[in-house]
């Protein structure tokens, strides 16, 4: 689950009609220089220098109360006639169709935190296959948009059974002033770098001849940009050799009027001198930040690059000196890390929380540390808090009762 942003709205008791969400009520989920971060250890009594101008986009909004929810990163399913939307429902989207030429659509469940507010995909058309079909999930989310992925059958039955090369659609949920209806954009499917096998792909319906790029949930990530957020970039972050990465993106609308929308692959050079192990890294999440993308290691450092630029490049942040000598103990894939977070707060101040535990964990004492990164050029991190707690005696009171 994931946390996000909404506007202020009476909740519905789930029989009367649903409110447009506003272009600040969608989810958000959740999750420089190259020289060794410089950390202090007491405030500074002059203010934080300002961010270099390839991070600047309008400043954010600051938060109303109540401006926020938790989104499932389970994104439901309904196959109801009329594709699953009852009427007078405001967060309905528009139509779409899947890669298959079927018609889906939309919808958003609001809930009061720390009640689950859920995404629903309705797509009555689409078989139910028997076995193990990966199911719709978020990706991402910032602003007023959220980017999910479903898979798609093959149209001919008889390959059903084969799910793990079912062709995947990426989608965008997004409202917008702008518009009457929430909208629901379906990506176009990216090749660039995909495999190609003569003898197999004539099976790879709907993508005949053609095999999708590989692009997994952790390494994308979302900006929202324009006036109203109207505006939407969708990146990919792929690491190829020792010194490369790909960055592949996709911008709504297009840069140049009439185009098709598209996807690029720009390849980066990652500098010889970036203090960063690349056959270890691990994206843990992808948060917006001003014009940029924050690709982030919860025990390296951060990846931050313009998005928004014609000439891309890698902008490396290391966490804390004391961030840095504790190892991942959390290993299970897929899941989030529980003993750390990177988020950025409406002022558009990044901030690293950690959970430490005695090695093995402690049952009973942990630390919790937060840093705020003061100089983005510099990398430089000032620790905010620094406290010992004792879970016995602050989980006592929930145990007992």
């Amino acid at each position: 689950m994931a946390q996000g942003r909404r506007g202020r709205r009476k909740r519905s008791n789930g029989h009367g009609k649903r409110t447009k969400p506003t272009p600040s009520s969608t989810p958000e989920l959740t999750e420089p220089s190259a020289s060794p971060p410089s950390e202090l250890t007491e405030p500074s009594a002059s203010p934080p220098p300002r961010a270099p101008a390839w991070m600047m986009e309008p400043p954010p909004r600051a938060a109303d109360d109540g401006s926020w929810l938790i989104l499932d990163r389970f994104v439901h399913l309904s196959r109801r006639r009329r594709l699953g939307v009852v009427g007078g429902d405001a967060t309905a989207s528009s139509l779409a169709v899947d890669c298959a030429g079927r018609q889906i659509r939309a919808s958003l469940r609001i809930a009061d935190p720390p009640a689950v507010s859920r995404l629903y995909l309705h797509r009555p058309d689409t078989p139910q296959i028997d076995g193990v079909f990966s199911g719709p999930a978020a990706i991402a989310a910032h602003r007023n948009s959220i980017l999910f992925r479903m898979t798609v059958p093959f149209e001919d039955s008889t390959w059903w059974g084969e799910t793990r090369y079912f062709p995947l659609d990426y989608l965008v949920y997004s409202c917008s002033s702008t518009s009457s209806s929430p909208s629901l954009t379906a990506l176009p499917p990216c090749f660039d770098g995909g495999k190609t096998n003569p003898s197999l792909d004539k099976w790879f319906q709907p993508y005949r001849l053609q095999q999708q790029r590989i692009m997994f949930d952790q390494d994308m990530g979302i900006l929202c940009h324009g006036d109203n957020g109207e505006k939407f970039t969708v990146a990919d972050l792929t690491y190829r050799y020792r010194h490369e990465v790909d960055l592949c993106l996709l911008h709504h609308p297009p840069p140049a009027a009439g185009d098709p929308m598209k996807w690029s692959v720009n390849r980066l050079q990652i500098p010889s001198d970036m203090k960063i192990d690349v056959y270890s890294w691990r994206n843990d999440v992808v948060v917006p930040i001003g014009r940029s993308l924050c690709w982030v290691d919860y025990y390296q450092g951060m990846l931050l690059i313009d998005v928004l630029e014609d000439h891309q490049q890698l902008h490396y942040i290391r966490l804390p000196a004391q961030a840095l000598k504790s190892r991942r103990l959390y290993i299970d894939p897929g899941a989030p890390d529980p003993f750390r977070r990177v988020c950025v707060t409406d002022a558009g101040i990044i901030k690293l929380v950690c959970i430490f535990t005695q090695h093995p964990p402690s049952p009973t004492d942990f630390t919790i540390i937060t840093w705020t990164l003061v100089d983005i050029n510099k990398g430089a991190w000032i620790k905010d808090v620094d406290t010992i707690m004792e879970a016995g005696k602050r989980l006592r009171p929930f145990l007992d009762g």
